[in-house]
């Protein structure tokens, strides 16, 4: 392979635009103000300026050119505006020494338009405009400093100047484009789609030689696959040179005519030239039937044939186009655990045959090839596995890290991308209790056209699925991770897996309990080597650990957040909500209301029907207040047989109203108690926020006086703070 050829399928660098954007940007804002190429200031300073620029546009084409860069919109754009920006500063820099040079302008913009996209040139004009127009605007054009006082407006602009030059900027970009821009792009086209061939050209050898043991693989992460085509190019790059060594040396030291290594393609079917030392020029390009010429004996019997005195005109050697002047023929199958690979042929002209010395030179140089070639595979295998090993290790590091169910799915999702290619990933839950799955989130390549996306929610009962046998036998299947028969039932009939050749369902388990699966699948077959698959379930295991560590971690946030009887929000959650509340309704500049309440009684309730009866009415009393508030109110327990609400963004009279509601349905409530039928009532206190006070605890403290209000002027009523407080000043 050509140092040409190699640097063509290196992977893709995608330069993004930085820090010469920022300058492009300065250059321009500068040369619109005025204070570049401006006679106040001194030739020097004008000079380094220009000087700059040019380095740095220089050393962006260089860098460009050199790396062989596939550049992106940001860095096309911000190379093409720093060279309009640069040509702008230089022509008005020459001007002060009386040098009219603005068609190097045009000659930047014509420069620009045929080596940029269309997209990218349209900017750069709409660039050289904008720039133009808006110094004739401020009436920097001529180079003069702008001052405080300096005017803006179409007043300040040349329209002779400005007009012309407008003109002759758009007509240069058109007649560039026209001339040699759409060339370019042909050209720019070409080699993109070069690099590609050349990229599939490579993966191809490499499954020939099988280096990689399947189709290209359609990475949801760019970095797993760039790492990828990186060992596979190394690899190849390191087989190809071997074999062509090896060949040259073999044909030295026999005095062949032709030294050629033909390879089998990755069905078995055809032969191809896979590298070649011959003195002729008329090796056949085309792919070459195993059973043709002097080719089908070997490839049959797959034994070494060896030919003497060939006659002139023979045409049984399939890989010359046309008969050569060969003599002797010397063929030797390359065979590797019993499966025929290709065949090494060697051939000379002149009365010289091959004797035994020759086969054995021969045999010998087909097992150090194919030995070379395992070494590589080998080799290959090991650097996949050391960079699927550091991927496997960071995805333990961000497990570690994540404590809520969400982000446990995401980082899941995220780490086996990172270590296999799928087109398909979903993690089911399986509830114990209920005997059910759900599938709980999905990701797909965008090679898959069905609609996965919909399949996140959905709950079925164990089944003869995938899914649920991975449950039951805490044990993935399928076999193998091959998926043969995809009418097979992952997880019910209505999710149609009939385009995957590889799957692996793995269970989520912790202390033997199941938590759900794991599930994976590829649209091409033999993804998932044993290697891998032990991998993948490490991961399983450790996000089955996490996820468990995860539901814990949320059951403790709500234990410390949500009272335990009532299922309501505790005292210390309601202080901070209200405290919450209180800023957010001073920026508004509305009220919202809150109530205070007490159960009638209570005690007498413990002491006469017993706790467990107690309990329940505060079961009650919870569910009640859930039922008949809004969302975005906050009902909490206050402490004992106390309850506090807060009403967002309500007015005094609604609040009231909503006090109301609450004791006339407490007041409904009947409670079957083995001493008869028990109803309980309850008394409340109102007070409005933040213009009752604006003190959270203060606000507490005027609720609670009207509390006190409504048990000593009889219980079960509301009483609203600033009522009672016009009363007691009647």
């Amino acid at each position: 392979m050509s140092t040409a050829t190699r640097s063509l399928i290196r992977a893709p660098i995608t330069i993004e635009a930085s820090w010469p954007t920022g300058l492009a940007v300065l250059a321009s804002v500068l040369y619109v103000a005025g204070l570049v190429g401006n006679a106040l200031l001194m030739p020097a300073g004008n000079v380094a300026v220009v000087g700059v620029l040019l380095a740095v546009s220089g050393w962006l084409a260089w860098q460009n050119h050199r790396s062989r860069a596939l550049a992106g919109i940001g860095f096309e754009f911000e190379r093409a505006l720093l060279a309009v920006a640069t040509a702008l500063i230089a022509t008005r820099t020459l001007g002060l020494w009386g040098i009219e040079t603005y068609a190097l302008v045009y000659l930047v913009v014509a420069l620009v338009v045929a080596l940029h996209p269309p997209k990218v040139s349209a900017l750069a004009v709409g660039a050289a405009l904008a720039l133009e127009w808006l110094s004739q605007l401020f009436g920097t054009a001529s180079g003069v400093w702008l001052e405080s006082g300096t005017s803006f407006g179409v007043e300040q602009v040349d329209w002779t100047l400005a007009v012309s030059r407008s003109v002759f900027v758009i007509a240069f970009g058109l007649l560039s484009y026209f001339v040699h821009g759409r060339e370019a792009l042909e050209r720019r086209q070409r080699y993109r789609q070069e690099v590609e061939e050349e990229r599939e050209k490579m993966l191809v050898e490499a499954r020939e030689f099988r280096l990689l043991h399947s189709g290209r693989s359609d990475a949801t992460l760019m970095q797993r696959e760039q790492a990828e085509e990186l060992i596979v190019r190394d690899a190849v790059d390191a087989v190809q040179h071997t074999i062509y060594v090896s060949l040259e040396l073999l044909k030295t030291a026999l005095h062949c005519h032709t030294c050629v290594l033909l390879w089998f393609d990755v069905r078995n079917e055809k032969l191809r030239i896979k590298e070649l030392v011959s003195d002729s020029d008329a090796i056949a390009e085309e792919e070459i039937e195993p059973a043709r010429g002097v080719i089908g004996p070997i490839t049959r019997s797959r034994e070494l044939v060896n030919l003497r005195d060939i006659r002139a005109g023979f045409r049984g050697l399939s890989y010359y186009r046309e008969p050569q002047k060969v003599t002797a023929f010397l063929g030797v199958p390359v065979i590797e655990n019993g499966h025929l690979r290709g065949v090494l042929c060697v051939d000379h002209v002149g009365e010289k045959s091959f004797g035994p010395e020759a086969e054995k030179v021969v045999q010998e140089t087909a097992t150090y090839i194919l030995r070379a070639i395992q070494n590589e595979r080998m080799f290959s295998s090991i650097e996949r596995t050391r960079y699927e090993l550091g991927r496997f290790y960071e995805a333990s590091r961000k497990l570690n890290d994540v404590l809520t169910p969400a982000d446990v799915y995401k980082v899941a999702l995220e780490s086996v991308g990172e270590i296999v290619a799928y087109d398909f990933a979903a993690l089911t839950m399986f509830d114990e209790e209920t005997n059910t799955h759900s599938i709980a989130v999905v990701d797909s390549s965008a090679k898959l056209e069905t609609d996965v996306a919909s399949w996140v929610g959905t709950s079925f009962e164990s089944n003869q699925g995938l899914v649920s046998m991975v449950v039951n036998n805490r044990h993935y299947l399928p076999f193998g991770g091959h998926f043969r028969d995809g009418t097979s039932v992952v997880f019910t009939r209505e999710q149609r897996f009939e385009d995957m050749k590889s799957m692996l369902v793995m269970p989520l388990i912790v202390q033997d309990r199941p938590l759900g699966t794991f599930v994976i699948a590829h649209r091409e077959a033999h993804q998932f080597s044993t290697e891998r698959r032990e991998m993948l379930e490490v991961v399983s295991n450790q996000v089955a650990i996490t996820l468990h560590n995860s539901y814990l971690y949320e059951k403790m946030e709500k234990m410390a957040s949500l009272d335990g009887l009532t299922g309501l929000a505790n005292r210390r959650t309601f202080q901070e909500k209200l405290s919450e509340a209180m800023a957010r309704h001073k920026r508004s500049g509305r009220s919202f209301g809150l109530i205070i309440m007490d159960i009638d009684h209570f005690k007498s309730v413990n002491d006469t029907y017993g706790h467990p009866v107690g309990d329940e009415v505060l079961r009650e009393v919870g569910k009640l207040f859930k039922a008949c508030l809004r969302e975005v109110d906050v009902p909490a327990r206050y402490g004992g047989e106390e309850f506090v609400v807060i009403l967002e963004e309500t007015e005094l009279a609604a609040g009231r109203q909503v006090a109301e509601r609450l004791r006339v349905e407490m007041s409904k409530l009947v409670f079957q108690t083995e001493k008869g039928p028990l109803q309980c009532t309850i008394s409340m206190g109102y007070a409005v926020g933040p213009f009752d006070s604006s003190d959270p605890q203060t606000l507490i403290d005027l609720a609670d006086q009207a509390l006190y209000h409504s048990k000593n002027t009889g219980r079960n009523r509301v009483t609203v703070y600033q009522e009672m407080q016009v009363g007691k000043s009647n």
